[in-house]
């Protein structure tokens, strides 16, 4: 059942963000492994843009990092 307000739906977000981080993580660790820069940066740049959200409410912040 949803909410009208979107709490419920705000309750799920942090952990398909969690997972989305490990993800790209993942890949992030293989690209270092491999020494490929291209990939580095781009996976780096994947993960920032994961963690850069205004979708947390300030008490939910410090979930993701």
């Amino acid at each position: 059942m949803l909410i009208s307000n979107g709490i419920e739906d705000e309750d799920k977000w942090p952990a398909k963000g969690i997972a989305r981080i490990q993800h790209i993580a993942f890949y992030l660790h293989r690209a270092l492994d491999s020494n490929n820069l291209r990939e580095e940066l781009k996976y780096s740049a994947q993960l920032l843009s994961e963690l850069r959200t205004s979708r947390l409410m300030p008490h939910k912040g410090n979930i993701l990092s």
